[in-house]
C-alpha cells in the first residue's frame, strides 16, 4: 500500500460548498453525488485529463451545473461518467452498469426497457466505439428530492431516427426524417429522458447548422415543430437580450441549438434556443460580468447563479438557454462548470496489485505493430473521437523496453526501419514521416522536434543503425535550438527554473520559453549519455540540463499546478518519471533528487491504459494500453543488457 497523488479542480469545492450553503438540502443530495463522481475520477490516475477532456462542458470539464429563472431554487447537475480512455466502452449497457446506483430503482424494469431501446438506436449503422460521448447522467435537485435524467447520443443516420420515432421512448408529435431535418438546418444530437419514469417528458436536442442565426431562422424552426404561436413571447425576450449587444439586435457568431420537451401525451411543453455562453457573452474573461448584466437587464433573476458570481466562484459558463413554455411563459437558464485551470492535490492510498501478465511478449508485439513497423497508440481528437495512431515516439518508447534477441529481432528491425523514415531533413526527426500525417490532423503539419530527434537517434545508435558521425551531426543540428535567454524578472514561470543551453521543444525558429519541457530535455540528457558515456559530464549542455531539472523540481514544490508546467507536452508526470528512471537504469546516477519527489505521481499498480502525450493546449490526448505492461515486464527478462530495463 502506497500513497499516490490525485487532483481536483480547485474551483469545484468552492462551487459545491457555495450551493450547499445557500440551499442546505443539497448537502444531502448534490454533495454525495459530486463526491462519488470525483472519487472515481481521482482513482483513475488520469489527473487533469480526467477533468478537462469531456465533450460536456466548454472547458472539457466532465460535470456541469444548471440553474434557471423558472425554477430559481432548483439545481441540475450533469455528469460525464465515462473516462477519457480508448478502451472505455461508451455503450448504454456500460453506462447503466456503471451508474446502477442512479439508474436502478423500484422501476428498474422501466429503466431496462429504456436502455434496451437506446442500445438498439445507438447500434444502428454506428459501431459503439464511434459514439462520441454515449450517454450522460443528469441529476435534478429540488426541494430535497432528486430525479435521474439520462442524455443519450443519437447517431446521425436515418435508421437511428426511424428506430427512435418508432420506440416507446418517443414522445414527439410528428416524425422528422433525416432529409427534412437537414433541409431545415438541424441535426438531432441527443435525447433526454427519465429511465425509471416513463410517464414523464422526453427532451430532444438539435444543433443548428451555422454559427449565424436570426429571429427569422428561429421562427422557421418553431414553425417546423408546430409551435410558431409561441414565437412572439420568445422573440420579445430575445430582443431584450440583444438590445445591449455591441451590435443591437444581432446574434453573435457562435454555436446554436434547440431543445423541445414533449409530454407522454405528445404535447410540446417547452421550446428553447441554446447558445454557447463564452462567445455569446463576448469571451471567457468577461463572461461573469456580462451574464450578471444580462440577468439584470431582462429581469429574469437566477439567485443561485448571481450568488456564485457575487462570491467570485471561478466559473466556466457553458450554455445559455432562452425558453418559452406551453403557457407562453419565458425564462432563462445557464449551464456552468468549475474552472479547471487551477488544481488542488489529494493523496490517495493505493491498494492495487499489478495485473497478471496474461499475454506473451511476442503476442503483444505482434498485435501492436502496424504494417509500416510503427507501434500503435490511441489518440483522442478534439471532437471526442478515438483514432489508432502509428507514430515515432511511441515506437521508440517500446524499443526502450526491448532487448535484441531472436524473439524480438524481427519487431525491432521493422520498428527501426520506420524510425528512419521519420527524418524530415538531416538531423531532424518528426512524430510521423513527412508525408504520413494522419487525416484526423486535418492538414496540420507537426514540425520536427527535439524530443523525437533525441529518442529516435538514441534508438538508431543503440541498435547500430547509424554511425557515430551521424549522431555528432544530429547533435550539431540540435544545438541550433538551444535556449538563449533566461531572465528571472520576466513573468513566464519558466524563467524561474530554465537554464540557457537547454533545449526548446520544436526545431524551428522563434520558440517560446513557455513550451520548454523537462521531459524533452531528459531525453536529450539520455542521448548525450548514450553517445558520450561518462565523458558527457564535461559537456556544458549536459550540466545545464541536469541543473535545470533539479531547479525545476525544487520550484514545483511537489504541487501538480506547477509540476504539470514542467512538461507541457506530456499528459502525466509519470511519463517524465518513467523517463528519469530509464535514464538512471542506463547509468545516469545523478537523478535521485529529481526522481524521489515525483514518485507520488506514478501510476497505480493496476493501471493498464496510460495517458502519454498531449498538445500543449490539451486538445489532443495520446494513450497506450500496453506500454505500461511492457515496462513492468521488461525487468523480468533474463538478458545481458539488464541496465536497459525500466523498474517501476
Amino acid at each position: 500500500m502506497v500513497e499516490r497523488a490525485a487532483v481536483l479542480p480547485a474551483a469545484l469545492n468552492a462551487l459545491v460548498t457555495t450551493l450547499c450553503h445557500h440551499v442546505p438540502d443539497l448537502a444531502d443530495t448534490l454533495l454525495p453525488d459530486v463526491d462519488r463522481f470525483s472519487q472515481k475520477r481521482m482513482a483513475s490516475g488520469l489527473l487533469s485529463a480526467a477533468f478537462n477532456t469531456s465533450l460536456l462542458a466548454y472547458n472539457g470539464c466532465p460535470l456541469e451545473f444548471t440553474t434557471s429563472s423558472i425554477k430559481p431554487r432548483a439545481v441540475a447537475c450533469t455528469f460525464d461518467t465515462f473516462l477519457p480512455l480508448s478502451t472505455q466502452a461508451r455503450d448504454i449497457g456500460t453506462f447503466s452498469t456503471e451508474n446502477a446506483p442512479y439508474t436502478s430503482s423500484n422501476s428498474s424494469a422501466s429503466a431496462a426497457s429504456c436502455f434496451a431501446h437506446i442500445a438498439h438506436i445507438q447500434g444502428l449503422g454506428t459501431p459503439p466505439q464511434a459514439l462520441k460521448f454515449g450517454s450522460w447522467l443528469g441529476r435534478k435537485y429540488a426541494a430535497g428530492k432528486v430525479k435521474t435524467k439520462v442524455y443519450s447520443e443519437i447517431p446521425r443516420n436515418n435508421q437511428a431516427l426511424i428506430a427512435l420515432y418508432t420506440s416507446a421512448l418517443n414522445h414527439a408529435n410528428s416524425y422528422y426524417p433525416l432529409h427534412q431535418l437537414t433541409a431545415a438546418g438541424l441535426s438531432l444530437l441527443m435525447i433526454g429522458y427519465y429511465p425509471d419514469r416513463p410517464d414523464t417528458s422526453t427532451e430532444y436536442y438539435y444543433q443548428w447548422h451555422s454559427a449565424e442565426i436570426t429571429l427569422a431562422d428561429i421562427a422557421n424552426v418553431m414553425r417546423l415543430f408546430g409551435t410558431e404561436s409561441k414565437f412572439p413571447p420568445l422573440a420579445a425576450l430575445l430582443n431584450q437580450v440583444l438590445a445591449n449587444r455591441p451590435n443591437p439586435g444581432e446574434f453573435p457568431a457562435t454555436t446554436y441549438g434547440f431543445s423541445l420537451v414533449y409530454s407522454p401525451q405528445r404535447q410540446l411543453e417547452s421550446f428553447s434556443l441554446f447558445t454557447m455562453a463564452p462567445r455569446f457573452l463576448g469571451g471567457n474573461t468577461q463572461a461573469a460580468q456580462k451574464m450578471s448584466e444580462l440577468l439584470q437587464h431582462v429581469v429574469h433573476p437566477m439567485p443561485l447563479l448571481q450568488t456564485l458570481i457575487k462570491e467570485n466562484v471561478p466559473l466556466q459558463f457553458n450554455v445559455i438557454g432562452f425558453t418559452v413554455d406551453a403557457q407562453a411563459t419565458c425564462g432563462i437558464s445557464c449551464t456552468f462548470s468549475p474552472q479547471n485551470d487551477r488544481w488542488c492535490d489529494v493523496l490517495l492510498l493505493d491498494h492495487s496489485q499489478p495485473p497478471p501478465y496474461d499475454m506473451a511478449l511476442d503476442t503483444i508485439l505482434q498485435q501492436q505493430q502496424s504494417e509500416n513497423g510503427a507501434f500503435l497508440s490511441s489518440v483522442r481528437t478534439p471532437d471526442g473521437q478515438w483514432h489508432q495512431d502509428a507514430n515515432a515516439f511511441v515506437t521508440a518508447q517500446v524499443l526502450r523496453t526491448l532487448d535484441y534477441n531472436k524473439q524480438t529481432a524481427p519487431y525491432i528491425d521493422r520498428a527501426l526501419d520506420f524510425l528512419a523514415t521519420c527524418e524530415t531533413r538531416p538531423g531532424h526527426f518528426s512524430f510521423w514521416p513527412r508525408h504520413a500525417h494522419p487525416q484526423w490532423m486535418k492538414n496540420q503539419i507537426i514540425d520536427a522536434d527535439i524530443d523525437d530527434t533525441a529518442i529516435i537517434t538514441e534508438m538508431l545508435y543503440k541498435f547500430e543503425r547509424i554511425s557515430s558521425d551521424a549522431v555528432r551531426q544530429t547533435l550539431i543540428e540540435m544545438n541550433g535550438y538551444q535556449l538563449q535567454k533566461v531572465d528571472a524578472r520576466l513573468t513566464a514561470p519558466q524563467h524561474q527554473w530554465a537554464e540557457c543551453q537547454t533545449f526548446h521543444t520544436w526545431m524551428k525558429q522563434n520558440n517560446e520559453i513557455t513550451q520548454i519541457d523537462c521531459c524533452v530535455n531528459t531525453n536529450v540528457l539520455i542521448l548525450l549519455y548514450r553517445f558520450y558515456g561518462e565523458q558527457c559530464v564535461d559537456l556544458s549542455a549536459y550540466y545545464r540540463i541536469s541543473t535545470m531539472l533539479k531547479k525545476a523540481v525544487v520550484w514545483s514544490k511537489g504541487e501538480y499546478q506547477r509540476v504539470t508546467q514542467l512538461t507541457p507536452y506530456y499528459a502525466h508526470p509519470a511519463e517524465w518519471l518513467a523517463t528519469l528512471e530509464y535514464a538512471k537504469n542506463i547509468g545516469i546516477d545523478t537523478l535521485s533528487d529529481i526522481i524521489t519527489p515525483l514518485k507520488k505521481w506514478q501510476f497505480a499498480n493496476d493501471t493498464r491504459e496510460i495517458p502519454l502525450y498531449r498538445r500543449h493546449d490539451g486538445q489532443y490526448l495520446w494513450t497506450s494500453s500496453y506500454l505500461s505492461t511492457l515496462r513492468r515486464c521488461s525487468a523480468l527478462y533474463d538478458t545481458k543488457d539488464t541496465h536497459e530495463h525500466i523498474s517501476q
